[in-house]
């Protein structure tokens, strides 16, 4: 049998015992950390210990920085860990906070565009049928994720995205502008203010295509027609408040009877679907109008007030947007947006969605409401702010506390778009070019995601998804097993051992055109020559120490370390360029790699 086929099931079955057949806790991920001894040598007459572990969490050490990067980035390499680990983590979010993004998707899909008919010209083609394509915003993500140094921003951004979600399927396959444009919006607010990262989610073209509040009309009793209440319905159920009122801690509240008390009705809904109409193109002329090219998904909505629905609204918790006299669209909206944003559950609702797609499945309720604090103040009187935000998450006691080797439940499954930017970034993937034309087709269909390519505004995976077995007998949540069943798990599998064993097959190389030349310069390859050496000259034990700092972030446990060993150290010698490459791989598809703790 192959060994990509070997190990994959050995560690798959492993994965799926861990996690769906437990009677109780087991050590596992935990590593060097699952008894810790501290001592001091009699031989060097040491008068104080060094502690490198506080009781509630690693003190700065390049282990505690590979954790803290996990969580922080799309994947941080061995030169990034040291360097993080001497400035310390905090000096490193302020560094980052004031870092600008360069590199906009956006105008790179432009310059592809470009690009692609300039070539073609030169090649005597018809460059009237050159577009934006699909896969240009592919090319785009990568290359942003791979060349901006602001690393923290990209990994809020993905996260971002998978709470405000919109999608290329179906209504925007077509759209590569809008889908560029999007993320960067994303992108930009990531570390603003949530009030206007609301707002320009709600007049971004995008989701008014992709959420149907693109061309609301008011009302028409007359024609039966009435304003459309999709929006409406998701921008509290999925971008701000949930649907049920919660405690600071993210707790359900009850009413007198014990039930959980809902956030909105019917009713609700569609005093908020008639908020949101009036809204169009913000480059038409007129209402109503199809967009007339493709830069019409780069410009915010505007208002039309004669489409706009006049008259009161009465929104939550008893706030009434006035009759204007004049009709003020925007006013309205303005309205009904802060009514959202100063809702107490958008801070324990988001905080926890967050806090899910950084750092663990399950956070405890202390831990929410210390985030929901940082959002409803960050020390200065201003609510919302996401700097103040993201450090809370980041920098909390639960998420930098040392990972509990009895704790058979902590962490999170790594969903595999952060498992492909791991192996990418960490090992430092790049083309001669200095391009990365990564279109994801097979990554997709194997493993059921890339960015802004989720079936639904539910996102990939839902927030409250039950895996059976240990997880839902224990009353937690595992989102990430939602999208992981066979398909996807050999599917990694199978798309890892091409990144790691082969050259230039770590992405899915795509061209601009139809006929387009290429050469190797535009092929992606990591770089694995230390890792690679490592295991020709024979240290073993150095290469695993390596891969556990820089993928398991110091829980390489016992067993995981020993099945390795043995398996590369049974390499024949004329193959022993392959123990690297094979070390990388085994690592990548373990429960101490899989499982983020």
């Amino acid at each position: 049998m192959n060994i990509r086929f070997t190990f994959l099931i050995i560690f798959s079955t492993c994965f799926t015992q861990f996690i769906f057949g437990q009677n109780g806790p087991i050590t596992i991920g935990a590593g060097k950390f699952s008894d810790v001894v501290v001592t001091s040598s009699s031989e060097s007459n040491a008068t104080v210990d060094e502690n490198t572990i506080a009781d509630n969490g690693f003190l700065p050490n390049p282990i505690a920085t590979s954790r803290f990067l996990g969580q922080a980035t799309l994947g941080a390499d061995y030169d990034l860990i040291h360097a993080v680990a001497t400035k310390g983590e905090e000096q490193w979010l302020e560094e980052q906070f004031a870092m600008a993004p360069n590199l906009t998707i956006q105008d790179f899909v432009k310059d592809l565009t470009r690009l692609a008919a300039d070539s073609l010209l030169t090649l005597g083609g018809d460059i009237t049928r050159i577009e934006p394509q699909l896969r240009y915003w592919h090319f785009g993500w990568w290359q942003y994720v791979m060349d901006s140094p602001d690393l923290l921003r990209s990994r809020v951004a993905l996260a971002l995205s998978e709470i405000f979600v919109i999608s290329e399927l179906p209504q925007l396959r077509n759209e590569p502008l809008a889908l560029a444009n999007y993320y960067d919006m994303l992108i930009d607010n990531a570390f603003g203010n949530f009030r206007d990262l609301l707002e320009d989610v709600s007049f971004h073209p995008a989701m008014g295509v992709y959420l149907t509040h693109m061309n609301n009309p008011k009302a028409d009793p007359n024609f039966n027609r009435f304003p459309d209440e999709n929006y409406a319905r998701e921008v509290m159920q999925l971008f701000t408040i949930g649907l049920y009122e919660l405690n600071a801690d993210g707790s359900r509240k009850v009413d007198g009877a014990g039930d959980f008390i809902p956030t909105y009705d019917n009713e609700d809904i569609q005093e908020f679907a008639k908020i949101f109409t009036g809204m169009t193109w913000g480059d038409n002329f007129l209402f109503g109008r199809n967009p007339t090219r493709e830069e019409s998904y780069t410009v915010p909505m505007q208002m039309f007030d004669f489409w706009h629905e006049p008259g009161t609204k009465t929104l939550l918790n008893g706030m009434v947007v006035p009759d204007r006299n004049p009709v003020d669209g925007l006013a309205d909206v303005k309205d009904a947006l802060d009514n959202l944003f100063n809702h107490p559950n958008v801070g324990p609702f988001i905080g926890r969605l967050l806090i899910q797609r950084l750092v663990k499945s399950n956070p405890s309720p202390e831990y929410i409401a210390r985030v929901t604090a940082a959002f409803d103040d960050n020390g200065q009187g201003v609510r919302g702010d996401m700097k103040a935000f993201i450090k809370a998450i980041l920098m909390d006691s639960e998420a930098r506390a040392c990972p509990n080797a009895e704790d058979a439940f902590g962490g999170m499954l790594r969903e595999p778009m952060v498992r492909y930017t791991n192996v990418s970034r960490i090992f430092n993937a790049g083309s001669v070019e200095g391009t990365y034309r990564n279109q994801m087709i097979d990554f997709y269909n194997l493993t059921f995601q890339r960015p802004l390519g989720s079936p639904s505004v539910f996102n990939f995976f839902q927030s409250n998804y039950q895996p059976i077995g240990g997880v839902e007998e224990n009353g937690l949540v595992a989102p990430e097993f939602q999208i992981t069943n066979s398909v996807s798990i050999m599917g990694y599998g199978n798309e890892l051992h091409d990144w790691v064993m082969r050259d230039y097959d770590v992405m899915q190389y795509g061209s601009l055109f139809s006929g387009e030349q290429w050469t190797y310069d535009k092929r992606v390859n990591l770089d694995l020559a230390y890792e690679i050496q490592l295991g020709e000259e024979g240290k073993i034990d150095e290469l695993l120490e390596r891969l556990d700092l820089i993928l398991t972030h110091g829980q390489m446990t016992d067993m995981t370390r020993s099945l390795i060993k043995n398996s590369i150290e049974n390499i024949p010698a004329h193959r022993a360029y392959l123990k690297g490459r094979t070390a990388i791989f085994l690592t990548m598809i373990s429960p101490d790699y899989l499982i983020f703790r």
